[in-house]
């Protein structure tokens, strides 16, 4: 096989397997964590908002985001394929530095590859708004280091320069988008050090060659920390440098003991707990296609190794340092990327954190198989290698299915919402609990009520949503109970000011509940309610639902086409008109759901047809439900309470409710 069509087999190889371990359900994905900030600011204040959103910690993000703003708008799809684009561009650039390296070894060189661009520890591809400036960087990272290995063996003084030159501008950008792929020049510098090796074979001049090839490059590191310490001033501890450095002031032997402990920890968690903890933590979405696909994808890959370990034992031959010079690069490489994490004390941790372990997976992917080339039988090395990529597909996989199902739940709820909610008063606080996925940060709920509600610029003077929220938790729940007043909050120059004495309560207790809006003069509970909804209920005010306004539909672009009108609409669209106390409305959706065989998966939902019936004196249909309703001893109480504390009632209809709703 001659080297011209090895490198074109690897190259499609590559660009097939990462579409089969991350497109087949990325039209289903949609906005995720980050992307909600970003996203309602963008919409409201236009694109060049990123550049005030990101000027307090990374401020040359803004020129990834803001043209991919221009460019793709709101729409998902386009930014989770172009995060998918530049991710095999960093993939197929690694693997042509790796090609320049050992040009003799491609079934080496091809693995490396495609463990890189297969890692199954990076967990936040789908978040692809927000995590396009990180992918970006890392084919920067890959393109500058690439042009590092062409420029030391190029002897045309014009074209080393401008590789060089190049290399340089391309490491600033790099830096710029994400600081704390610093690591990389830790690789840079191991490369030229094996590279010195090529052409010396004294120890004192290898390293003497080494310092001074890598002497242009160290601008990079001065220029970068020149104006992180004396010019930036950053609002966030994580990139503030004193902040950071702090610690090694006060406890200088602590902090440096406490930094070699944990890139030691990190470093066990990137080359081999990213291969177990993610797949074991996703086991419950890998689902039977996951399964055929990834052992399709892994028996494929075995496939294309075999023919290319053909040459192996040529290769084996040709460049017995290979191992060697695998090993020193892979380990450098994996500590290089975990250095600079330790150093702002933040770790590897999976899923939450598993950004951390993007830099360092490249020296993983070219460790294993710089440990896997001591296997001298071939079968059980390919054998090795199909079951880490078999690992890496079925997490892949499963993530997607994770993402998509927490999407299509998300837009679901916040359907539901529009179906309720015709209109929210402006800067209501809002508490959401979504059923899956959780709500763990204010915007989570905010960015996505803005987007349907107040989608346009609030404040001239300031970013500004027109809700706010907070996140449901011990402290929350505390200040509400406290009545404290609203308070101001300033995170990456997005003002909010989340208010505990004016809250509304939206929650979906169960994946087969609908959305509930809590009344807190009347609140009502699932069986299924989470204990600090019922703690905060009494507190949601349910006149910040505008009822007489105008409905507001979510745009299709975020939370996807409406979805069909089963049992959740004609609920959320009864408890409205039970809201307005149009009881005739609510009898006329009971009836449309119940002849299209509709009916609650929580019994709760049951309680504004009840109340009607109640109203209308419909004693059959109070009777016939009764027995559904006495299963759920909790939901038949509150059943009881709520119609008997309804005024106006017939004698026959308080008789039927205190026989069959209010036993003992």
């Amino acid at each position: 096989m001659t080297k011209g069509r090895t490198g074109l087999i690897s190259v499609i190889a590559l660009i097939v397997m990462a579409a089969l371990a991350y497109l087949p359900l990325i039209n289903q994905i949609g906005y995720s964590h980050d992307d909600w900030y970003l996203m309602a600011s963008a919409r409201a204040e236009g694109a060049d908002v990123v550049r005030e959103i990101y000027s307090v910690d990374r401020p040359l993000r803004a020129y990834v985001l803001t043209p991919a703003y221009r460019l793709f708008g709101q729409n998902v799809l386009l930014y989770n394929l172009s995060v998918w684009v530049f991710r095999v561009l960093s993939a197929l650039l690694f693997l042509w530095i790796l090609r320049l390296l050992w040009p003799n070894h491609s079934y080496g060189t091809f693995m490396m590859a495609l463990l890189y661009g297969l890692y199954p520890g990076f967990l936040t591809q789908y978040n692809g708004i927000d995590y396009q400036p990180q992918i970006i960087s890392m084919a920067l990272a890959m393109l500058l280091l690439g042009l590092t290995v062409y420029a030391f063996f190029e002897n045309r003084l014009a074209y080393k320069v401008a590789g060089i030159a190049l290399s340089i501008i391309l490491g600033v950008l790099y830096l710029g988008l994400v600081e704390y792929e610093v690591g990389f020049e830790l690789l840079r510098l191991t490369l030229l050090f094996i590279l010195a090796g090529r052409v010396t074979f004294s120890y004192r001049e290898r390293v003497l060659r080494t310092i001074k090839s890598w002497l242009p490059y160290s601008l990079i590191l001065l220029g970068f920390g020149a104006r992180r310490i004396f010019v930036f001033q950053g609002d966030r501890k994580a990139t503030d440098v004193d902040v950071q450095f702090e610690q090694v002031r006060l406890y200088p032997v602590q902090t440096v003991y406490h930094w070699l402990v944990q890139v030691i920890q990190d470093l066990y968690d990137v080359m081999f707990s990213a291969w177990t903890i993610p797949l074991s933590q996703l086991t419950d979405y890998v689902q039977r296609w996951d399964s055929a696909v990834a052992i399709l994808t892994a028996g494929l890959i075995l496939i294309i190794a075999i023919k290319l370990d053909e040459r192996n034992i040529e290769e084996n031959s040709l460049q017995p340092s290979f191992a060697r010079e695998a090993l020193l690069l892979g380990l450098l490489s994996a500590i290089g990327g975990l250095i600079p994490i330790a150093m702002v004390n933040r770790e590897v941790s999976f899923p939450f954190f598993s950004r951390y372990s993007l830099v360092s997976s490249v020296g993983v992917a070219i460790l294993f198989v710089a440990l896997l080339s001591y296997f001298n039988g071939r079968i059980l090395r390919n054998a090795i290698s199909a079951g880490l990529l078999l690992i890496a597909m079925l997490t892949h996989h499963a993530n997607a299915v994770k993402y998509a199902q927490e999407t299509s739940v998300l837009r679901r709820f916040w359907w539901q919402i529009s179906w309720r909610v015709p209109h929210l008063q402006k800067s209501t606080t809002l508490i959401a609990a979504y059923p899956v996925g959780g709500a763990e940060e204010d915007y989570f709920v905010w960015g996505p009520a803005s987007l349907i509600y107040y989608p346009e610029k609030q404040n001239p003077e300031a970013i500004q949503p027109g809700l706010y929220a907070v996140v449901l938790n011990s402290s929350a729940a505390t200040k509400i109970l406290a009545r404290e007043p609203q308070q101001q909050d300033n995170r990456k120059n997005i003002v909010t000011y989340p208010n505990y004495r004016n809250i509304l309560v939206l929650t979906q207790p169960t994946s087969n509940s609908c959305v509930h809006v809590i009344n807190g003069s009347q609140p009502e509970y699932s069986r299924g309610e989470k204990d600090s909804i019922r703690v905060v209920g009494l507190y949601s005010e349910i006149e910040h639902v505008l009822m007489d306004e105008p409905l507001h539909t979510p745009p299709a672009v975020v939370f996807g086409p409406e979805p069909p009108h089963e049992w959740c609409y004609y609920y959320e669209k009864a408890d409205l008109a039970r809201q307005r106390g149009d009881w005739d409305e609510v009898l006329n959706l009971g009836t449309q759901a119940l002849d299209k065989g509709f009916s609650p998966q929580d019994a709760i939902e049951w309680m504004p047809f009840l109340q009607a019936y109640a109203v209308a004196g419909d004693v059959d249909r109070l009777t016939e439900l009764a027995s559904a309703i006495a299963v759920e001893p909790y939901i038949s109480l509150q059943a009881c309470q709520r119609m008997g504390s309804m005024q106006g009632l017939s004698v026959s209809v308080m008789e039927v409710v205190d026989s069959l709703y209010c036993r003992d």
